[in-house]
């Protein structure tokens, strides 16, 4: 059974992450457990592994019974199977959903009067209640629900063993949700209060829990004006609803029924009406008089007008405006987002008239960025954060915004992601920065100095949009940027298109600090980085002892060596490509690098160098320079012959030195000619297809 444990901060937590991550399933279940309404249990509730093995172990017992029993005698021998001492035995139980629910108080400001009755610990030090919520099975209420569906289950296992059973395989599945359908059925909810343990439970009324809580969401679901045509008014309503309690708009509008029942009366409206409508409707009425026996009296319209009426009709036209510059335009003239924005306010503010301090007031908000452009957003999460704090208000946000995830930082987050097929987990980001410290036994000193400050500079400059991501690529420069979104448009790499790639620039000494949130998050990165040994290493066996400048190369690679204080050598980097050891992190983690076939050492470097077949120290006269960049109308610069040669030789690492200001045009060059996959490095293409993996 898998185990998720949420923690709120003192006032606002923010969750976040991918879709069909399990964010709204999460948000759905709170808001059950603490909103006045009976928590639905369905089959789509029960994690697929779990119906799995209950139908794995439920399913041929059950055929064999219901197949071969009439409906007394199949129930009665069905219960006596999967029962055992008035219990259900474990094998044909589903492991019950259990929330258990801590709630903190403080002694020196909190009035805990409701709470008193449901103290377990009597430690002076422990400062909290506990409660457990669960899903419990009802023997009774199964055994009913499998007595009244019996004979259609009867049925439908008759068709599947038919000899000619057509769509065998959907019948089958479509049997197996109706089973677990009356296994939810069954189902029924249970509160208690116990200690510390979440042991020593006393049964507690689940109504008597939910008044322990002031509970109100907005829900990602809102139905905006957006064209003067719309009549559903929401701003107005909602500002109706506002001011429904302030003493000067009950002041002016109480009498208004009252004054407008007087002005029908006095203009003398319903004679008038009551006479108008007789006269025009006599002579109809006459003739179908004749068809009815003479049984039909005067027709008449008669205006039947009550204070509730009118009380109706004033909030039907009271409308919300927004005066500009003395001219009034409607609630929808402002855009969706403003709407949005002004609809959250008075949501606030309306349950702010509800705060109860002998109640734990909670307040979610699901999607609160719909329609508000990124600058919005990032100002209304600040004042939301601001509002909560002010008002001792718990709340949680859920989000999709890059824009509220990087305003709240760290400490406020928590992600939830799949990890793996049907399986989703939940990371509380507000430990991550502990976590880290926990781990940097074997870092050195500098290091630890930047992952201090690392996490908090990562999120303000935007690249919390990793926690959105289903895979993560890290490169380098612009020039690798440019590559890599290319590539992806070819269609061997066609499949990364349906994922939610985060592409981060990062240098080569900084890459490795995210080893910790990719392994915090769980989520498949690929570091694509140049192997930067000794420039001036002329040959192969100087390239082969020279070390690499590249320090995330060098990290990741000492992180399995012996060797913690001694930098790898190129040889030693080669090999241990070539035995697939830059996969890190149990293969969360793929460092790409130049190998050496053609013995490059950066990007570019490895992309003329398989376009001409050359390795990088094969030298070419200036004239045969010229001739390449002409003939495949690349960008890049040639040295000037050197004194007193006419056709100086240079080797591609000439070219791309004499390039280095430049390295964007050649790219550019690169790609508007169609280059892209005749130039691709084998490291880049192999880290590609371990990603689509």
């Amino acid at each position: 059974m898998q185990k998720v444990n949420l923690e709120f901060q003192n006032h606002l937590t923010v969750l976040t992450g991918p879709n069909n991550s399990g964010k709204t399933t999460l948000s759905m279940l709170l808001k059950s457990i603490f909103n006045d309404n009976k928590v639905p249990y369905t089959n789509n509730d029960i994690p697929t592994c779990l119906s799995m093995e209950w139908l794995a172990k439920s399913y041929p017992l059950l055929d064999k019974i219901i197949l071969s029993e009439s409906k007394d005698t199949g129930i009665k021998k069905i219960f006596e199977t999967i029962v055992k001492d008035d219990s259900i035995i474990q094998e044909y139980l589903i492991p019950k959903c259990e929330i258990k629910i801590q709630i903190d108080y403080n002694k020196e400001i909190d009035d805990i009067r409701n709470f008193a009755d449901y103290i377990m610990d009597l430690d002076d030090k422990k400062n909290s209640f506990y409660f457990l919520y669960a899903f419990e099975i009802s023997n009774s209420k199964f055994e009913k629900n499998v007595f009244e569906k019996y004979d259609k289950l009867k049925s439908k296992f008759e068709s599947i063993h038919q000899e000619n059973c057509k769509e065998k395989e959907v019948k089958i599945y479509a049997l197996k949700e109706m089973l677990l359908q009356i296994y939810c059925d069954s189902l029924i909810e249970k509160c208690y209060f116990c200690n510390s343990s979440y042991e020593n439970p006393s049964l507690l009324e689940i109504a008597d829990f939910k008044k322990l809580f002031n509970f109100s969401n907005i829900q990602a679901t809102r139905k905006l004006d957006d064209i003067d045509t719309d009549s559903s008014k929401t701003l107005s309503k909602k500002i109706v609803s506002l001011l429904s309690g302030n003493e000067e708009w009950l002041r002016v509008t109480q009498n208004l029924p009252e004054t407008i029942l007087e002005q029908i009366i006095e203009a003398d409206a319903k004679t008038t009406i009551q006479k108008t409508s007789v006269n025009s409707l006599d002579k109809t009425i006459q003739n179908i008089s004749k068809t009815s026996g003479g049984h039909v009296g005067k027709i008449m319209l008669e205006m039947d007008v009550s204070e509730e009426d009118v009380d109706e009709f004033i909030k039907r036209i009271t409308r919300a405006k927004y005066d500009v510059d003395g001219f009034l335009l409607n609630e929808s003239s402002q855009g969706l987002g403003f709407s949005n924005l002004i609809f959250l306010h008075m949501q606030l503010e309306e349950y702010l008239k509800t705060i109860d301090p002998f109640k734990v007031n909670v307040f979610f908000i699901e999607e609160p960025e719909s329609h508000m452009h990124p600058q919005m957003q990032n100002v209304f999460i600040r004042y939301l954060t601001v509002f909560y704090e002010e008002n001792n208000l718990q709340g949680l946000i859920t989000t999709h915004s890059n824009e509220i995830a990087k305003s709240v930082g760290l400490h406020n987050l928590r992600v939830i992601r799949q990890t793996s097929k049907l399986r989703s987990e939940l990371f509380d980001l507000s430990k991550f920065k502990e976590s880290i410290k926990d781990k940097q036994e074997d870092i050195d000193e500098e290091t630890k100095c930047i992952l201090e400050n690392f996490y908090d500079w990562f999120f303000e400059i935007g690249y919390s949009e990793i926690i959105f991501a289903d895979k993560v690529i890290l490169y380098e420069g612009d020039t690798e940027r440019l590559f890599i979104r290319k590539l992806l448009t070819l269609e061997e790499f066609e499949p990364l298109c349906d994922s939610y790639i985060a592409f981060i620039q990062v240098g080569g000494d900084y890459a490795y600090n995210y080893k910790f949130i990719i392994e915090c998050l769980k989520i498949k990165t690929l570091i694509i980085t140049d192997l930067d040994y000794d420039k001036d290493a002329a040959d192969v066996a100087a390239v082969l002892c020279s070390e690499s400048t590249n320090s995330t190369i060098n990290k990741f690679y000492k992180d399995e060596s012996d060797e913690k204080d001694i930098n790898p050598i190129i040889k030693e980097l080669y090999e241990w490509k070539k035995a697939d050891k830059n996969r890190a992190m149990d293969g969360l983690i793929y460092i790409a690098y130049q190998d050496n076939d053609g013995f490059p050492r950066t990007l570019e470097e490895s992309m003329l160098s398989k376009l001409l077949s050359i390795d990088i120290f094969t030298k070419n006269n200036r004239s045969k320079w010229i001739e390449i960049r002409k003939n495949y109308h690349l960008r890049f610069s040639i040295p000037n012959n050197k004194k007193g040669e006419n056709d100086s030789e240079f080797t591609i690492r000439n070219i791309i030195d004499s390039t280095a200001n430049n390295k964007t045009d050649f790219m550019y060059s690169v790609i508007l000619n169609a280059y892209t996959e005749e130039m691709l490095p084998v490291y880049i293409k192999e880290g590609l297809l371990w990603l689509m993996r």
